[in-house]
């Protein structure tokens, strides 16, 4: 993709990256300007006017910029970074003339009205006690104040409650003419358009926004660190959440490739040196990763992980192990050339959606100063050595620039037991891809005699293959006895065959930049996998194997098993997911739809390797079996896959439990639970919804919209209006069976009853009077627009043509949906919220603190 620059008379910066491979555009304004930039009495108001520039304009009303974005199908936001604000609109490139002007007006004339600003604090708040609740989130935080003693890299992106109450109209106007001027900022516009045209559009849009060049950075330099720093803090969780940190150069730096490397062969991949070991070998951790983070300025290297309390110790021990393993002895060549394959793949992966490559270009310009750095970043990349990584490792892995973070639990004993972690984290030892002229076909469909069905979509734009083989089963198939057991069934598909273990597995899988899950949900259940097309072979090979000959192996259960147990128990942490499992419990007594995903701890504790063998023979059969291939392959190559399958795979009818069918609640049934040290409510009230066979399917999908979203009616209202909440949006979920409809809430505890006022009077007014025409078209086009963004990817393909066809809807429901969605008329939501939305029976679940 090539990608043009120019300047404006008036400094700024344009980017123009031509892609017609789909009818879809990014319109991205970059603001070189993060929280990097600020001073300490300014801490996160880079993130207060990222959150007010959409707020209006002299021209646009507040809710109108988010409202006339999803009017013409698009969607719109922002985010915060260190070195950079982002706002941009991904949506179908006939709509490019509106986004453009909308974009360009709230960049360039934002009102930061003082009554707005007030509500939009009290937004921010509620998303500070959020981030509060969450352990990983302040663990990251956590190693930034405490590795960062004087760049302003340690304070949080989004502030402190102190200076968020403390922001007034002047103090954005004054950051705002600061640092939002031309010579600081940066359009781009990747997709479907024409360069010259698009070129004299921007300049057009930007011909009156102007300001004097922005001052120097003012962060301070961080001072070489010279000893192990360790923080320990306790929170109301199950597990601990561990991070160690060490300094390391910014984006620029030449030694920036070898220790993304080093990232990637220690902990960046289900074969990764830390995932083996720590995780699979030992047993140390529930999950384990590691990441480079190399912004503008130096920036950290990371392991994460997630533990039992008790096991701290010897989880940070072992993990110090691999690092040394690392620095002593030279890597492998067959890592070095893996975890450069993945690397590259990210760059092919990231090309797949306009949205993808404008935030890629809006990235390098704000840290690395020009876009033509990735250029020359793997370049940097194909000449690093195995020497190198381990030198890498050696420089940067030091005792003395390690910064370690435990956030335990409340009780742990780890506080009084800093000596014991310290010696723990001391080191142990004193294709090129075919092409063809045709860029798409039409999805073709074949029934073989013995049941399996096989979908083909060919897409040759990039070398990328994905594939979806799924059944029907999840949780509509269980009962309470094997609740859980898809969920467990779907961890354990990839851990070995009959012919590899889980690690040969992932290690063949990642040889080929690729990869392969087990999924479950509500109604199916299944295995899908995405890789280059170099590999196609290979990768069907693998794919093949895993679906028809898995182990189970009782060791590898046993692990997952564990896995899930915990995962289970962790759910108690996440106060929104507990507020929707007894929504479920209570809106299906007796359907499956009811029970936990992840099943119970009783339950998922008496699985076996044998339970799971059995399971999934009686439900994986040729005869409910959808096989969908999308992208860079032939038809002849998809068929040798369905051969192979129908020749491994069980005959026969799939065995499935009697379902047992809830009616709708014919009162308010409200559940309500506490629990301790937590600083937000969780509220989730709703109703049974459609089937995915249902006319009022479509309905029901628009009257979601026009509530949810930033420009619908529950956000404008409950959170732009009246503060409510940080998050409040409404949900459907069609299902085989009846599905639902409900509204979620994270509040203020003393906002409980008012915030359930707000949401009833909200749903009795979508009942009792029409939506108006502006609305509904709105929210139509909103709706396809994001659909037509989402089928940019291969995978989106595959899946909604596996689901379709899985679900009866058939493989003609991906062309048939934008139609059916923009036939809904207001008639249609009238009659689609009377059938499902009762304000006199509903289910009400509230999880507050005690």
């Amino acid at each position: 993709m090539a990608v043009q620059s120019f300047q404006l008379d008036n400094g700024l910066q344009v980017l123009l990256a031509e892609n017609h491979a789909a009818p879809v555009v990014a319109l991205n304004a970059l603001a070189k300007v993060g929280s990097a930039f600020e001073t300490d009495p300014e801490a996160g108001i880079s993130h207060v006017i990222e959150h007010m520039l959409f707020k209006g304009t002299p021209t646009r009303p507040v809710g109108s910029i988010a409202r006339d974005v999803e009017a013409a199908g698009g969607e719109i936001n922002a985010y915060t970074s260190f070195d950079q604000t982002v706002y941009y609109i991904n949506m179908a490139s006939r709509y490019v003339d509106q986004g453009l002007a909308i974009l360009s007006d709230a960049v360039s004339h934002p009102l930061f009205d003082a009554e707005e600003l007030k509500r939009e604090q009290e937004v921010i708040l509620e998303e500070i006690r959020r981030e509060h609740d969450n352990p990983s989130r302040m663990a990251s935080e956590y190693l930034f104040q405490t590795a960062y003693e004087h760049h302003s890299y340690r304070r949080p992106i989004i502030g402190y409650v102190e200076t968020v109450r403390s922001f007034t109209h002047d103090t954005l106007l004054n950051f705002y003419r600061r640092w939002y001027v031309p010579a600081n900022m940066a359009f781009i516009v990747v997709g479907n358009f024409e360069t010259k045209t698009m070129l004299e559009k921007v300049r057009r849009a930007f011909e009156g926004f102007t300001g004097s060049p922005p001052p120097s950075h003012p962060s301070p330099a961080e001072h070489p660190q010279q000893r192990q720093k360790l923080f320990v803090t306790g929170m109301n969780i199950q597990s601990t959440h561990g991070t160690l940190g060490y300094h390391i150069p910014a984006v620029v730096h030449p030694d920036v490739p070898a220790i993304d490397v080093l990232s990637h062969i220690l902990g960046g991949a289900e074969s990764s040196r830390l995932e083996l070991e720590v995780k699979e070998k030992k047993r140390l951790v529930h999950r384990i990763g590691s990441y480079s983070y190399t912004p503008r300025d130096p920036g950290l290297f990371a392991v994460q992980g997630m533990f039992n309390d008790g096991n701290a110790a010897k989880a940070l021990a072992a993990i110090r192990e691999e690092i040394e393993r690392i620095q002593q002895h030279a890597v492998s060549q067959a890592e070095l050339e893996l975890a450069k394959t993945n690397i590259r793949a990210m760059q092919v992966y990231e090309r797949e959606t306009v949205g993808g490559e404008s935030d890629k270009l809006s990235n390098f310009l704000a840290t690395a100063g020009s876009h033509e750095f990735e250029a020359r970043y793997y370049q940097m990349l194909m000449d690093v050595r195995t020497d190198d990584v381990r030198r890498v490792a050696q420089t940067y892995l030091q005792e003395k620039n390690l910064t370690a973070v435990l956030v335990t639990p409340k009780k742990s004993p780890w506080s009084s037991k800093k000596a014991q972690l310290t010696n723990a984290l001391r080191p142990p030892s004193s294709r090129t891809h075919r092409r063809s002229d045709r860029s798409e076909l039409e999805p073709s469909i074949t029934h073989f005699p013995n049941g399996l069905t096989l979908i083909v979509r060919e897409n040759h734009t990039l070398p990328i293959v994905s594939v979806v083989a799924t059944v029907l089963g999840g949780n509509r198939c269980e009962t309470p006895k094997t609740s859980g057991i898809n969920a467990l069934t779907a961890r354990a598909l990839t851990k070995g065959t009959k012919r590899r273990s889980a690690k040969e597995i992932a290690q063949t899988i990642d040889s080929f930049a690729g990869n392969l899950d087990g999924f479950t949900g509500r109604n199916a259940i299944g295995l899908r996998s995405e890789f280059l097309s170099d590999h196609v072979r290979e990768g069907f090979s693998l794919f093949t194997e895993v679906l028809t000959e898995p182990s189970f192996d009782p060791n590898e259960v046993k692990n997952e098993r564990a896995l899930q147990m915990q995962a289970i128990r962790d759910q108690e942490d996440s106060l929104s997911t507990v507020a929707f499992l007894h929504f479920f419990k209570t809106l299906y007594p007796h359907h499956p739809y009811g029970m936990p995903s992840l099943g119970t701890k009783t339950t998922v504790a008496s699985f076996t390797s044998n339970h799971l063998q059995r399971s999934w023979s009686d439900t994986v059969r040729c005869r409910n079996l959808v096989l969908s291939i999308a992208g860079d392959v032939s038809s002849s190559e998809a068929e040798d896959v369905a051969k192979r399958l129908m020749d491994k795979l069980p005959q026969g009818k799939p065995r499935t439990p009697k379902i047992t069918h809830d009616k709708c609640p014919r009162s308010i049934l409200r559940i309500e639970t506490t629990k301790k040290e937590k600083e937000q409510a969780h509220i989730v009230l709703g109703f049974q919804g459609p089937r995915y066979k249902s006319p009022d399917h479509y309905a029901i999908t628009v009257l979601n919209n026009i509530l949810a979203g930033q420009g619908g009616r529950l956000f404008l209202e409950l959170r732009d209006k009246q503060s409510l909440a940080y998050s409040v949006s409404s949900s459907v979920q069609a299902g085989i069976d009846p599905g639902h409809f409900a509204v979620y809430m994270g509040t203020e505890p003393g906002k409980v009853d008012t915030a359930i006022e707000g949401i009833l009077r909200e749903l009795t007014k979508i009942r009792e009077r029409e939506v108006k025409t502006e609305e509904l078209k709105r929210a139509q086009e909103y709706l396809v627009g994001t659909y037509e963004l989402d089928l940019q990817r291969n995978g989106s393909w595959a899946s909604n043509l596996a689901f379709n066809e899985l679900y009866g809807l058939g493989i003609d429901e991906v062309k048939r949906y934008p139609q059916k969605i923009l036939a809904v008329t207001r008639d249609d939501i009238l009659r689609a919220a009377h059938t499902y939305i009762h304000p006199d029976a509903y289910v009400l679940s509230i999880v507050r603190p005690k």
